[in-house]
């Protein structure tokens, strides 16, 4: 799909002039503390599909990407942009970079030791932060929206000792940015604007979105502390062809466990969502896109994620920090006869040299991400468990 000029050339001005301010600030402050690092990573992937017929077995480019990150006494930011194409699973296109666009991209101010002010496309704070899991594909957390989502925005954080507080407020998504897709060119997972291949899909708009998340941490010693926390949110669905405004309520209770070289990681929560959708396409799913695709997401859902990992010691000649993790997601859905989505990944993440690697074998049942796309968090879709073996190596610079 082609876009506009003047729309490819207002996006990208948001993120440019944080990156420019982001570049021009001093490698070194007057105080000597501040810092300025640019780096970024080029990443390539192989993927094993065990239930497509034939079997997938692709070695593929994945990503290059730009990171600019400054920190200092006061004033501090990070941006990132991505580009993806044209090698699989975006073959369909015919160049590198074809699609692109920012992961976050703001600036932060901090009021003494305590206190910090974020504006930009930044992170919600919502859940377990900043992931509900240690793998590479994430949870269905993420799938539902509601895990590692970057909006345009502001939030504000204070600490009272072990009490964390964070409130923010996003008049607006992460942003549609550059690729083939309708309204899902972006690296959140967020409300879009549905693609023509997406059966009942619907075309909303996220606005207004306040979130409040409050954690304490319990120290255990000298090696061991849990984060116990709970957040909520709001925000308003517009419907582009109705013009009528709905809503979108979510709530979670998370935990975080550090115990030596063992992490347990938890996540439960709700998700209501009350669209005004057209009669014809009804009320009982949202469209959601990312990664220039998009899909649909059942409209009232309880969602569910646990993991246990583990940092081995040592190192193995080149390789070292090896760490496994187990970690399974569920989505449950209120709507009668709506299948129930599952995920489970087994996997181990770790350096190798100049290498960072994930390994992961990944098992999905009515799940969008292990075949069945369009309709898997929604309705379902064949009912059966589906498997995939995936590998991402990183040369980070």
């Amino acid at each position: 799909m082609k876009r506009s000029p003047a729309r490819l050339s207002a996006l990208p001005a948001v993120l440019a002039g944080i990156m420019v301010a982001l570049g021009g600030l001093p490698a070194h402050a007057a105080e000597g503390d501040g810092e300025l690092k640019i780096g970024g990573a080029i990443r390539a992937r192989y993927d094993y599909k065990f239930d497509d017929d034939p079997n997938v077995s692709k070695m593929s480019f994945d990503t290059f990407r730009i990171d600019v990150n400054y920190d200092s006494s006061t004033l501090f930011g990070s941006a990132q942009y991505r580009f993806y194409g044209g090698a699989y699973p975006y073959d369909y296109t015919d160049q590198v970079g074809r699609i692109n666009f920012p992961s976050w991209a703001w600036l932060g101010y901090k009021f003494g030791q305590d206190t910090k002010v974020v504006a930009g496309i930044n992170q919600v704070p919502f859940g377990l932060l900043p992931y509900v899991s240690s793998t590479f594909y994430q949870s269905l957390v993420n799938v539902v929206g509601l895990e590692d989502v970057h909006n345009l925005g502001a939030k504000v954080q204070h600490k009272f000792g072990p009490l964390d507080v964070q409130v923010g407020y996003y008049p607006k998504d992460g942003g549609d940015w550059t690729g083939t897709s309708r309204d899902g060119n972006r690296y959140s997972v967020n409300v879009a604007k549905a693609d023509s291949y997406v059966t009942g899909g619907s075309d909303n708009k996220e606005r207004d979105l306040f979130v409040g998340r409050v954690a304490y941490k319990f120290d255990h010693g000298s090696e061991a502390s849990s984060e116990l926390g709970i957040s909520a949110l709001r925000s308003t669905l517009r419907n582009e062809d109705t013009d009528d405004e709905g809503s979108r309520k979510a709530y979670a209770l998370h935990y975080g466990g550090k115990f030596g070289a063992l992490g347990v990681l938890a996540e439960v929560g709700r998700q209501n969502m009350s669209p005004r959708n057209p009669s014809a396409t009804g009320n009982d799913t949202v469209t959601f896109g990312a990664y220039d695709g998009s899909f649909n997401v059942a409209s009232k859902t309880k969602f569910y994620s646990a993991e246990v990992n583990y940092a081995l010691p040592g190192t193995y000649g080149p390789v070292s920090g090896i760490t496994p993790y187990l970690n399974y997601s569920v989505v449950t859905k209120d709507k009668s006869g709506y299948k129930d989505s599952q995920r489970i990944i087994a996997g181990a993440h770790f350096s190798a040299g100049p290498l960072f690697i994930y390994t992961e074998m990944r098992w999905g049942k009515n799940d969008p991400y292990t075949g069945d796309y369009v309709s898997g968090v929604a309705a379902g879709g064949e009912d059966k468990w589906k498997k995939a073996f995936y590998a991402n190596i990183g040369y980070y610079f």
